[in-house]
């Protein structure tokens, strides 16, 4: 009895010795992976489809992480995206943009080879963010009006994957500099928008607009008690207008490169 109790004891006192508390700052870019039609391109009697993904651009990451042993760890990583403009509609007298914002949290396991190699794979969770949809029409309605519009989009939960491959280099005994291949594999379901500007020929129609106008939310499944739609019996003007709930892509393959402190 006396045996085991001091093999239990000596085990815990080396998982302890061993574990480690780390925490980092990296900063990356990652290019649009797993792209969707965004919208088409027109250019006289040729039409074409727009591929993007919202999740191409830059970020910034705070990390950290606890080893249990010297290869076995977990990990939580908070990351803001600076989405790249992508283009949804181009006509000839008309551009529409999106770009996203957000901030993401992203759990992961880590296993560390003893050759400075190591991976990670968990989730990613976006928790706070917009995608801004800017838009113009230098030729409304064909009369020669000049329409900007600006719609704020916010999405609902979403749960994507998240993984990366790395080499860690040993500045110090307690400083190391990383660099990461990463993918993200996300598509975000829309949630609600709101237009945050509406001007024709340089005048602001937002006031004039009811909110069933300005205001939109999106659901699953709909049915004549949730349609709040122009026509439906149960249309009240002062309420958001429903709309069929769609997925955008967020995916990216990228590279981060930062450095972590050791505790």
């Amino acid at each position: 009895m006396k045996k085991n109790l001091l093999l239990v004891v000596a085990l815990f006192l080396a998982t302890t010795m061993s574990a480690q508390f780390y925490a980092g700052l990296g900063v990356g870019y990652g290019m649009g992976a797993s792209k969707r039609v965004n919208g088409t391109s027109v250019d006289g009697t040729k039409t074409t489809n727009i591929y993007g993904s919202y999740g191409q651009g830059f970020n910034t990451t705070l990390k950290a992480g606890y080893m249990f042993t010297d290869n076995m760890g977990v990990e939580m990583g908070v990351s803001y995206l600076f989405g790249a403009t992508q283009t949804k509609d181009e006509h000839k007298n008309y551009l529409e943009e999106a770009k996203s914002n957000g901030l993401r949290l992203i759990p992961s396991l880590v296993y560390k080879l003893d050759n400075g190699f190591y991976g990670r794979f968990g989730m990613i969770i976006p928790v706070m963010g917009s995608t801004v949809i800017t838009a113009v029409d230098d030729d409304f309605m064909g009369m020669g009006l000049k329409k900007e519009t600006e719609m704020e989009t916010h999405g609902s939960f979403s749960i994507g994957f998240a993984g990366a491959i790395g080499y860690q280099f040993e500045l110090t005994d307690n400083m190391n500099l990383f660099g990461e291949v990463e993918y993200i594999g996300m598509s975000i379901k829309s949630g609600s928008a709101t237009f945050t500007q509406y001007d024709v020929d340089g005048k602001d129609q937002l006031g004039a607009m009811t909110t069933s106008q300005k205001e939109y939310t999106f659901l699953d499944e709909v049915d004549d008690s949730s349609d709040n739609t122009f026509g439906n019996p149960n249309y009240d003007p002062a309420k958001a207008t429903v709309m069929m709930r769609q997925k955008a892509p967020f995916s990216s393959f990228g590279l981060n490169v930062g450095i972590t402190m050791v505790f």
